[in-house]
């Protein structure tokens, strides 16, 4: 029984705008007349930085209610009401957007004009908005924050630290930075200076989950497993419907073969009250592990156009039908999820540079490396999947082990084809990584997709 399993592209979590703004320093200003109001919002603002969406969204809404003149409360609070319907939600920006902008403050001011700019698609006039602004007041962190979190959503990395290490010097304590630069670092494959800014976050915030979670994610791609396990652990303590530690914890477990264990991050995710969509996706995660481990190609054809596998999206269990598809020979259903796979990236390539971009690209070269390598095409198979490995990287948990995924089979290929000194360098590889995947992978005879040796 084979027990390795990749990650989607699709799972990787894009931290969202208001995602990484934080607690307020002292003396910020937001244009209400209701005290109770600006303190609602403040609370809204807190929860945004320890990644508490639900409870940031309720806050936000509260806000309103109290004062329906608060324009940026009403901006941060739109999407809690889509569950009334895009009409609502329509009504609402069109509040905020009408607002006496010259009323609000620089900041407000910019977050609003800045947002109707990429609303109406006027790129150009959003990044120009940003860059007076910063460059008008460039010590407000919450705008140097904007600029900081549009150069990680377009993956430009280096100065996306730069900005990062100039917010924490101008406010110390403004604790998601910790939380970016770790990412960063994993990005790039500086493991220890990741564990740093990690440790640095969980001790400046060792009341919130995510910093938990997230060096529970690095541990994950270090193979510390147990340490993984006791981190996120420690998340759930603080906060029990954390539901993304329950994904990582899901991930690990699912990953290592130990389902049982992932049926018990399922039960206690439930237990916890977590998303129906949340639950769906680990539940999802369980059941095509299950299968792929068994080799059960047609019961994952089967369920081809089921609740787990519809759509577009190259999600986990799309991927995996591909590799059913590969192993029964099905070259039909395996071209047509490339084609899918083909245009999803041809939309986020349309969108312009974004850090998800490499790790779609990277999806798509997996597939058809994996294609190519049953049809026996050993050249074309090691070609895509040396791309892949070069477009995807270390920055989560997901999209490291799904690295590491794909190395392992680019390294079955090169053994298969005969090519052992190219198979060894990259084993060395993985090995500075996560020695434990290398060792399960030589226990498992150095095979993952049954190549035959040449």
């Amino acid at each position: 029984m084979k027990r390795w399993i990749w990650l989607a592209a699709a799972a990787v979590v894009v931290i969202a705008l208001g995602a990484t703004l934080v607690a307020l320093p002292k003396g910020q200003e937001w244009t209400t007349d209701s005290p109770e109001a600006l303190a609602e919002f403040e609370a809204g603002m807190d929860a945004q930085m320890r990644i508490y969406y639900d409870d940031a969204q309720r806050l936000f809404r509260r806000a309103v209610e109290l004062d329906p003149d608060f324009a940026i409360a009403k901006f941060y609070a739109m999407d809690s009401y889509r569950s009334e319907g895009e009409e609502k939600v329509e009504a609402m920006w069109d509040s905020v957007i009408s607002a006496d902008l010259e009323k609000l403050t620089p900041r407000e001011k910019l977050i609003i004009e800045r947002a109707r700019a990429l609303h109406e698609e006027r790129r150009e006039d959003a990044d120009r908005l940003l860059e007076e602004g910063l460059a008008d007041h460039p010590n407000d962190p919450f705008i140097l924050n904007m600029k900081a979190l549009q150069t990680w959503h377009r993956g430009e990395f280096e100065e996306a630290e730069r900005l990062y290490q100039r917010l924490v010097e101008i406010h110390p304590n403004w604790v998601i930075a910790y939380n970016q630069l770790g990412y960063i670092n994993m990005g790039m494959g500086r493991f220890a200076e990741a564990e740093e800014y990690f440790k640095s976050y969980r001790f400046i915030a060792p009341d919130q989950a995510n910093p938990f979670d997230s060096l529970g994610e690095l541990y994950i791609t270090l193979g510390r497993y147990a340490e993984a396990q006791e981190t996120l652990d420690r998340a759930l303590e603080i906060k029990p419907d954390f539901w993304a530690a329950y994904e990582h914890l899901a991930l690990m477990t699912s990953f290592n073969g130990d389902l049982e264990a992932t049926r018990r991050v399922i039960e206690r995710a439930e237990a916890a009250g977590i998303s129906e969509r949340a639950l769906a996706n680990l539940t999802c995660l369980e059941q095509y592990t299950t299968w792929r481990n068994a080799e059960a190609w047609a019961e994952i054809l089967d369920a081809a156009e089921g609740e787990c596998a519809y759509g577009k999206n190259i999600n986990f269990a799309k991927v995996t039908t591909h590799l059913a598809a590969c192993a029964v020979g099905d070259w039909e259903t395996a071209k047509t999820i490339e084609e899918e796979a083909s245009k999803v990236l041809a939309s986020v390539e349309e969108r312009g540079p974004s850090r998800e971009l490499g790790v779609v690209r990277g999806a798509t070269q997996h597939l058809v490396g994996v294609r190519l390598a049953f049809e026996g095409d050993y050249v074309g198979a090691a070609e895509n999947l040396r791309a892949a490995n070069e477009n995807l990287n270390y920055i989560e948990a997901g999209t490291a082990l799904y690295k590491l995924y794909n190395s392992m089979i680019l390294a079955e290929l090169l053994l298969a084809d005969g090519q052992d000194a190219e198979a060894h360098g990259l084993l060395s590889k993985m090995r500075s990584v996560n020695p434990l995947v290398v060792a399960e992978f030589e226990d498992s005879g150095l095979t993952v997709i049954g190549l035959e040796r040449g």
